[in-house]
């Protein structure tokens, strides 16, 4: 099956989650998108818990939906967030109540196993586009590694704020100017003798790190 956002296959699930480029959410029924959500503090809530995905405690959740500054009244206002986060999933079709799950002062995300989240597929690609190359099929390595760029690409949360967006999207970009990535890439154009799409590849490496880090 092919994603909404044609980044090529992402399975049988009906379930999806886009955290780059904004945020969207796909189930069987239905879709919500970060506009739906209860403010930057839900795209906030929403991504960190889907990208950590281990319990926080309310109070370290708060202290990064509101950047370490929560208002007096923060539980009442988590609570509000998660409670009309979780109606929106229900809304597409999947289970809110056990996807965003409280327990013992904690907020967790469990989405269904076989869900695609575009951030753990970039990840995922990567690796599927080493092991292409070291068994020579460089046809693989180059789909791979081109899925994974298109993803990493795209801005994470754009037009929210916080600390914890900041280290999230650092990461991002250390997974995109990871060498390995663009030299998958560049070699599996070239091992295909396609020279003239190496090139590009090559040059687009170098822009990135010309224009990002200062470097060539």
């Amino acid at each position: 099956m092919v994603g909404s956002r044609g980044w090529g296959i992402v399975g049988e699930s009906l379930a999806h989650l886009y955290l780059t480029g904004g945020l969207v959410m796909e189930g069987p029924n239905a879709s919500f998108r970060d506009a739906d959500l209860p403010g930057h503090q839900g795209r906030i809530a929403l991504a960190a818990l889907a990208t950590l995905r281990q319990p926080m405690s309310h109070d370290d959740l708060a202290d990064i939906v509101w950047d370490g500054t929560p208002p007096s009244q923060w539980k009442p206002a988590l609570a509000a967030i998660i409670s009309k986060t979780r109606s929106l999933i229900t809304a597409t079709g999947l289970d809110g109540s056990t996807m965003l799950m409280s327990s013992v002062g904690t907020y967790s995300f469990a989405p269904p196993a076989d869900m695609w989240i575009d951030v753990e597929h970039a990840a995922r690609s990567l690796d599927r586009a080493e092991g292409a190359i070291r068994r020579g099929d460089a046809g693989e390595a180059s789909r791979e590694a081109t899925v994974a760029s298109a993803i990493l690409r795209r801005p994470l949360l754009a037009g929210a704020e916080c600390s914890w967006l900041d280290d999230a999207r650092r990461r991002q970009s250390e997974a995109l100017y990871r060498e390995i990535g663009h030299r998958l890439l560049i070699e599996a154009e070239c091992d295909r003798g396609d020279r003239g799409a190496a090139t590009q590849a090559l040059e687009r490496c170098e822009a990135i790190f010309a224009k990002e880090l200062g470097v060539r």
